[in-house]
């Protein structure tokens, strides 16, 4: 939802101009609106009893081309509305830097694959420390990166949906350069802790033979060892 000087993500441009990626043609411009109904959401976890709640920031509602050039102040206003509703309610929060929706002015470089990305990722997220890590003690860098890269490893239906398999250095770099950035320059006043969401799954061999063995063997090493949390 490009509202309130949000600038438009790969999401964005993906839906609206392949409006038959979903089912309905919807392109979730409004979606579940949590940006107008945060409140009525926060009172829905009480009732719940939720003593923690997950979310993401949206990178283009911060920073609308992807840059600390040009700054939201309405973006930084609503995440510090959720965050201090979630906490007057005792729920703490916990925080996902990116959940897949790249700026699109940075797609324009070519996206995750170009490695200069890490860069504007690592300013998106001092950004973030800067103006929630007082409250926020949960942090995680990535959502998923095994899931999102499939939308650079072919043309799916996953954005951007261009064929590029060169994401995997920038990513690696991304995460572990912005989890320096916390241990060395934030977490000495802030206190909290950064990880990461990783989806992995798990092969057994189809029979006991060493060929089985092997190929299963293989694809958990490739399956595990990409992601980032041998870096931390």
């Amino acid at each position: 939802m490009c509202v309130s000087g949000k600038g438009e993500s790969i999401w964005d441009h993906t839906l609206h101009a392949q409006p038959n990626l979903t089912s309905d043609g919807q392109n979730g411009d409004v979606a579940a609106d949590s940006y107008h109904k945060y409140k009525e959401d926060v009172k829905l976890l009480v009732g719940l009893n939720a003593n923690v709640y997950r979310f993401s920031l949206s990178w283009p509602r911060i920073l609308p081309t992807g840059d600390t050039d040009n700054i939201n102040q309405a973006g930084i206003d609503y995440y510090n509305n959720l965050i201090n509703e979630l906490l007057a309610n005792g729920i703490q929060p916990m925080v996902t830097l990116y959940h897949w929706d790249l700026p699109q002015e940075l797609q324009k470089l070519g996206g995750w694959p170009n490695a200069v990305i890490a860069d504007y990722f690592v300013e998106f997220a001092r950004i973030a420390f800067e103006n929630f890590g007082d409250r926020v003690k949960l942090w995680l860098t990535f959502n998923e990166p095994d899931m999102f890269s499939n939308g650079y490893s072919s043309a799916t239906a996953l954005a951007p949906g261009v064929a590029d398999y060169l994401l995997a250095k920038a990513v690696l770099l991304a995460h572990e350069r912005v989890y320096r950035l916390y241990d060395q320059r934030f977490h000495p006043t802030q206190g909290g802790r950064v990880g990461i969401t990783l989806n992995i799954d798990w092969y057994e061999p189809l029979t006991s033979s060493a060929d089985d063995a092997e190929a299963s063997d293989r694809q958990l090493q490739f399956e595990v060892r990409r992601h980032p949390s041998i870096v931390t």
